[in-house]
């Protein structure tokens, strides 16, 4: 069940500043007025959506993303305080796609890493998204880390990371020649990408399926409102 959410009296709250059409006393910053990025979307006079996201970073417009396609009836908007969508830790990071060999096996954490990192090559690969399969070594240098190192390898076994392996010397000059190491797990499906370029590669997938994005539009409070008539999300 899934109550409708007023900017005013949920999901925004009261803010300064206005916006002609329909946003009065809203969400706006003394920096300037609220407004929705161009294509799909809502009109910007609307008042309500069914839900809304605050935050647009990569976890809000991912989050975004995956329920207007599995809810496309909903009305469903993103409100971003800065001009610009994924401006903060989704655009400064290392940008590693992980392999998940370091998870506890069978942890949630693990699966999903793994499954999560697949899932983002495919998906990259279908946008023409830059990434970078660049692999990476995880080498013991000590003899004591070598058994360190065996079980770490067993782990990403565990874990269904793909393409692991185990490498002397030889093979770890050859792949990293000023590495040194006695042995090291060769990880083959680590990679880099830009994040808010996959993070702005989904806020379009979501304005085309029909989900609003506010930018300019920062959450100043959330006040509890009357839940509206009670309706099944997959009702219409």
């Amino acid at each position: 069940m899934v109550p409708a959410l007023r900017y005013l009296v949920g999901a925004c709250g009261r803010a300064r500043g206005g916006f002609a059409g329909g946003f009065p006393g809203a969400c706006g910053s003394a920096s300037g007025r609220p407004r929705p990025l161009c294509g799909g979307g809502r009109s910007a006079s609307t008042s309500s959506f069914d839900i809304v996201i605050v935050g647009g970073g990569i976890v809000g417009l991912a989050s975004a993303r995956a329920l207007i396609l599995r809810h496309p009836s909903l009305s469903i908007g993103v409100l971003e305080k800065e001009k610009d969508l994924a401006v903060h830790q989704t655009g400064h990071n290392s940008g590693v796609i992980h392999s998940g060999i370091y998870y506890k096996p069978e942890s949630l954490k693990a699966k999903l890493c793994v499954q999560g990192a697949a899932l983002l090559y495919e998906y990259c690969q279908q946008k023409g998204i830059s990434y970078k399969q660049c692999g990476k070594l995880i080498v013991a240098v000590e003899q004591e880390e070598i058994p360190r190192l065996q079980a770490l390898y067993e782990r990403g076994l565990q874990n269904g990371v793909q393409g692991l392996r185990l490498i002397q010397q030889e093979d770890i000059k050859k792949k990293e020649p000023y590495c040194r190491g006695l042995m090291a797990i060769d990880c083959p499906h680590t990679g880099i990408v830009d994040y808010r370029q996959v993070a702005l590669s989904f806020a379009q997938d979501f304005q085309e399926a029909g989900g609003s994005v506010l930018t300019n539009f920062e959450v100043k409070d959330i006040e509890m409102a009357k839940e509206s008539p009670s309706r099944s999300i997959d009702a219409e």
